[in-house]
């Protein structure tokens, strides 16, 4: 059978072709995932328990998505020995520790991130998951301008983190603003206006010229940080058709991830919302493997053809000081089927 019916496809060079409106795999067919992923999809949310997003009332779109594709029940918030902020956890997402060497910052590190500071005030120079990929394209809504350092408007700079590795000489042209969506806080599927949106993402999205590893960040109002779940929802409801609808999407070259920074600024080491988005993952899965940020760096990795881990995705820390959590080398892509 072709992939698009269940068999395995998914060479990469278009040769699967998946029929339009295609999500997930509900066919009933295993489909094999290719050795290596073409495009990589990261929109990355606040501050919010798993319960308080998936399959709860106010997020139905994120909710069917959850439903109609795969879901980490055990994606733990655990990565560092206290509640960190936003900052630290999006850097040590992005490059296996908040630190050049060490992690966390309880002494033993050096130049170690605890706060959420701008990228004015202090920077990594460690190597980066954006070094990594063969090219890779930051897309932040609501920035000022191009790989913007400082805090402004509804842009936060702790949540783009580009911004702070001093490696990326690239990010001036790599790290580009998209026009903020207005979204409905209070009605439920409710488009976002303007609607479909006009600006970078959905141009290199149209013409087929995505970057290998894409990372994603809406503004305040819309990642759940200061506005309501249901308005992040209403903003992923108009973003994920563009995406699952694209010419790279259904040649099963992309995989998107729907990924939460951290539980709320009250809990720390539960479970934190997730959702895994393509072709060849399973309708419905779920994986109860533990597994944190550090583990999907570590799936980024592998999926994208990279051999070098970075920081505790490699199980120890820059430099070798500290310690790493015990999952923080699992690999979820096999559990997910993507």
């Amino acid at each position: 059978m072709s992939g698009a019916a269940g068999g395995a496809g998914g060479a990469s060079g278009g040769s699967t072709s998946f029929p339009p409106g295609t999500l997930c795999n509900s066919t009933g067919y295993p489909r094999t995932p290719p050795a290596k992923i073409k495009h990589l999809i990261v929109i990355l949310f606040e501050n919010e328990n798993a319960d308080a997003v998936v399959g709860a009332a106010h997020a139905p779109y994120i909710s069917s998505l959850a439903a109609k594709c795969a879901v980490a029940t055990a994606y733990q918030d655990d990565i560092f020995t206290d509640n960190l902020v936003s900052l630290p956890h999006y850097l040590a997402l992005t490059s296996g520790s908040n630190c050049n060497t060490g992690l966390d910052g309880n002494g033993t590190g050096t130049g170690c991130i605890t706060d959420d500071g701008d990228a004015t005030a202090h920077t990594l120079s460690t190597t980066s998951i954006f070094n990594q990929a063969s090219s890779w394209k930051s897309y932040q809504e609501g920035m000022s301008g191009s790989c913007a350092k400082g805090t402004g408007g509804r842009y936060a700079a702790k949540h783009n983190p580009a911004a702070y590795y001093t490696s990326l000489t690239n990010c001036a042209t790599n790290d580009v603003s998209i026009a903020a969506l207005k979204c409905n806080s209070t009605t439920q599927n409710m488009p976002c206006s303007p609607s479909p949106p006009s600006n970078a993402f959905v141009t290199d999205l149209a013409n087929d010229d995505l970057a290998e590893f894409v990372f994603i960040t809406p503004t305040l109002d819309n990642d759940m940080h200061d506005g309501t779940i249901t308005q992040a929802d209403n903003w992923v409801a108009t973003y994920l058709p563009l995406i699952t609808g694209s010419k790279a999407y259904l040649r099963g070259e992309v995989v998107v991830q729907l990924l939460w920074d951290e539980q709320t600024s009250s809990e720390f080491g539960g479970p934190i919302p997730n959702v895994f988005i393509s072709p060849y993952v399973t309708a419905g899965k779920t994986s109860a493997m533990n597994i944190d940020h550090f583990s999907v760096l570590r799936s980024w990795e592998n999926a994208l053809g990279i051999s070098t881990y970075l920081g505790c995705a490699s199980g120890s820390p820059p430099g070798g000081v500290g310690k790493c959590p015990s999952e923080s080398t699992a690999d979820v892509r096999a559990a997910l089927g993507w």
